[in-house]
């Protein structure tokens, strides 16, 4: 399959605006009830709520996002295109067409994009081919949401694929390159790029191989992370074909490489929990042949089971007659590596000028308030702050962060516990003290915490030298976390 070029892409494009073929238009098309059982992957009720509607909105929505047939010269005027523009996007038999690739619109701000791949496997019921072109799923979605967006003159995207990731980037970087080791992915990126008008400079080959003596501002890679079997076979997007989390070591390690001073790296990963060991253990061993500060966030540990489960169904298997066989070899393959369980989360690498690189390892299950993105470049820059002079930090005007809020739990004065919330970005929360609590009120966001400090101090009876030096490390944790702001 090949998928048109020329003009035909964004001639396309004109005609999906012009129809309100946009995540919103759907919506409405559609209705809620609908549209929340597509974000389920249940399509039977949008199938239901367009059955005879042969309006050309809902004719694009049944044949490029519900995997529907419809009358050719139907799909034709919906299109406002001949046959010679829809070549590569449509198959045509008796009469009746159906689309070769899914085609969904993707809400980013106030624009909107429109993304092909190949079609999933909730939506056609059959296993998924090795070469499977990902759309836009919850991984990459969370990647997008969680990079950071300094506006810089390069980035890449390693492992592109649909090219969504590299989309983002061409938003805040002047210059975007994208590599995958799939030239048929790559194809799809092309597509992509020209119906949504974007300059994206593509390279064919197996990570870093295309950039070779090459450096960024910012690497961003939803790699082909799971942790797989010989037996459960091979597909583009998900396995790399070395063993273990192998791929995600070479990525951390290798990114250095390709990084001007103060670039970033930030990739999804999986990572092989072994028993007794840290769930932290292969990301530190990563990080450790590294010289960046390092945040490794883990958002969630799966057993051996369900991490084997989930590929299955992901991969469209739940209902042949391969389901069991593979579940049994890919358990053998995790058991024979000592695996008890398998993480998932964001590793997020900066190379700075400090001294002694900053590492965090930290296990995050709470639910975020996405986009979290300014949340993790703030933690580096507080990093900064602290790593070239920790009491500095007193000197600055700090504020209470507009969604923070106190809430005291328990009966009786003598069993109350008072709890720092945030409502927006991580949601970070825990138990602060009266001396915390009192000294978070009177930071006013003018003049230096330092005396805030020192006024809660004479307020506590605590003597001036010990409450500052205590506050230093306790200032900087709330820094940090989004609780006071103005520190960087």
């Amino acid at each position: 399959m090949r998928l048109p070029g020329g003009d035909v892409p964004a001639r396309l494009a004109d005609r999906l605006h012009a129809l309100d073929f946009t995540v919103e238009g759907v919506r409405r098309l559609l209705g809620s009830t609908a549209s929340d059982a597509m974000n389920r992957d249940e399509s039977r009720l949008a199938l239901r709520a367009l059955r005879g509607d042969d309006s050309p909105l809902a004719v694009v929505v049944r044949v490029f996002m519900l995997a529907d047939t419809a009358d050719e010269q139907v799909v034709g005027a919906a299109l406002g295109m001949s046959d010679g523009g829809t070549a590569g996007l449509l198959s045509s038999s008796d009469g009746q067409v159906c689309s070769t690739v899914e085609l969904a619109p993707c809400a980013v701000d106030d624009t909107n994009w429109f993304i092909a791949s190949d079609w999933s496997a909730r939506r056609t019921g059959l296993p998924t081919a090795s070469h499977h072109v990902l759309g836009v799923g919850g991984a990459s979605t969370m990647l997008a949401q969680c990079t950071v967006r300094p506006s810089v003159e390069s980035a890449l995207d390693v492992g592109t694929g649909c090219g969504i990731q590299a989309f983002h980037l061409a938003g805040h970087c002047r210059r975007v390159v994208a590599s995958d080791i799939s030239g048929r992915c790559l194809d799809f990126a092309k597509f992509n790029a020209a119906m949504n008008g974007m300059t994206i400079g593509l390279r064919e080959g197996n990570l870093f191989a295309p950039v070779v003596d090459e450096r960024f501002d910012l690497i961003v890679s939803n790699p082909p992370f799971v942790i797989g079997s010989p037996a459960s076979g091979h597909h583009d997007y998900r396995d790399f074909g070395g063993a273990g989390d192998a791929v995600c070591r070479e990525l951390v390690t290798r990114a250095e490489e390709h990084l001007n001073e103060g670039g970033w790296c930030q990739l999804l990963a999986n990572w092989e929990i072994t028993d007794g060991e840290d769930w932290s253990a292969h990301a530190r061993r990563w990080v450790s042949e590294t010289g960046a500060d390092a945040w490794v966030i883990q958002r969630e540990v799966q057993d051996p089971a369900q991490y084997v489960e989930m590929w299955l169904r992901d991969a469209g298997h739940q209902h042949d007659g391969a389901y069991g066989p593979l579940y049994d070899e890919w358990l053998t393959t995790l058991e024979g590596r000592g695996v008890v369980g398998v993480g998932f989360g964001l590793v997020t690498l900066r190379w700075s000028q400090l001294v002694d690189p900053v590492r965090r390892f930290q296990h995050v299950p709470q639910a975020w308030q996405q986009p979290v993105g300014a949340e993790i470049d703030r933690w580096f820059a507080v990093q900064s702050l602290l790593g070239a002079e920790p009491a500095g930090i007193l000197m600055r005007a700090l504020r209470i962060g507009p969604d923070v809020t106190l809430e005291v739990h328990g009966w009786g004065t003598d069993q109350q516990v008072t709890m720092l919330r945030r409502a927006s970005g991580m949601c970070w929360s825990g138990p602060i003290d009266d001396f915390g609590a009192q000294l978070l009120a009177t930071l006013d966001g003018v003049r230096p915490a330092a005396e805030a400090v020192l006024e809660t101090a004479e307020t506590f009876g605590i003597p001036p030298e010990e409450a500052l030096s205590q506050s230093v490390p306790a200032l900087g944790r709330l820094a940090e976390e989004g609780f006071v702001l103005g520190a960087a």
